[in-house]
């Protein structure tokens, strides 16, 4: 059952007693002053009232205003987050441009070098001096294709160029003197190599002693093979294009040159005595080049 506010009126008393003492059974009627005040008040079903008055009687003090509270302060947001945010990316960024200015860096070393190797490498150079070998050291005089060369001076370049490939391994039968025996068609393969498909090799015998002689009935060299140490040696200086030739500008290194008795591991610039043009062309079918003419420099 609701609760009911039991609340009585001061100097209010009553008394029933003789109420039912009164003839015919007849109650006397209650004075509506005499009535409870709360028989008229409607039941409280929730309890909201009771509630009510219990936070309105705990929220203020006695004799206390309700505006007398003082405003609260408004609290700073707090910048913990934002400021590590804020470094975090700082240092991500500082990470960043280090790492890219490193790879600027390291691109840029990178391409020095390379142009560098290839302001100074002379490779191409040094592989026409080797194929030029046997052919300086004969020191040949000009001519303008090969047709027009000397014929004893083709032959012994060509043996040279033959007895010599592969570092002179290439042969290890001899004769009764000791001499190397070479076959003709390797000379003549060399010679093709060294000046071109439409040389014709001469084979024969010298009428001046020389480190060779040739057997026509076995059309095979025996030579002779000695030091080349006091001949010529190529060092090409330079190489271009004209037309379809190419010109090497090759110096005639002499055997006094200090590159060629160099004791220490220093690298020197050999000094040639003299300078020759060379004149290359390319064989159709080989795709190699060969020489096909020498002049004297025209540029002097």
């Amino acid at each position: 059952m609701s609760k009911k506010r039991k609340k009585s009126i001061p100097g209010f008393s009553a008394d029933y007693r003789d109420a039912y003492n009164k003839p015919n059974g007849k109650i006397n009627p209650v004075e509506p002053e005499e009535m409870e005040i709360d028989d008229f008040l409607p039941e409280d079903e929730t309890g909201e009232d009771e509630e009510l008055l219990t936070k309105w009687d705990d929220g203020l003090e006695p004799d206390e205003p309700e505006d007398s509270k003082e405003p609260e302060q408004p609290v700073a947001p707090q910048r913990t987050g934002t400021r590590r945010r804020r470094r975090y990316g700082v240092a991500v960024g500082s990470l960043v441009l280090l790492l890219a200015l490193v790879g600027v860096c390291f691109i840029a070393g990178t391409i020095g070098k390379n142009i560098y190797r290839a302001a100074t490498d002379d490779s191409k150079l040094r592989a026409y001096d080797s194929f030029l070998t046997t052919v300086v050291m004969q020191d040949p005089q000009p001519f303008a294709s090969p047709d027009k060369a000397n014929e004893e001076f083709v032959l012994d370049a060509s043996l040279w160029k033959t007895i010599t490939a592969n570092g002179g391994s290439n042969y290890n039968s001899y004769d009764d003197s000791g001499r190397i025996l070479v076959p003709l068609g390797d000379v003549v393969n060399a010679c093709h190599e060294l000046f071109g498909p439409d040389c014709q090799l001469q084979p024969k015998t010298p009428a001046k002693e020389s480190f060779f002689e040739y057997d026509s009935e076995k059309n095979q060299f025996h030579v002779a093979l000695y030091s080349s140490d006091s001949s010529f040696t190529p060092y090409t200086e330079s190489a271009k294009k004209q037309g379809d030739t190419t010109v090497l500008r090759v110096g005639y290194v002499s055997p006094s040159d200090a590159s060629r008795n160099q004791t220490t591991s220093a690298v020197v610039t050999p000094k040639p005595t003299k300078y020759m043009e060379y004149i290359l062309k390319t064989n159709p079918s080989t795709k190699q080049e060969y020489i096909y003419a020498i002049r004297t420099p025209q540029d002097k």
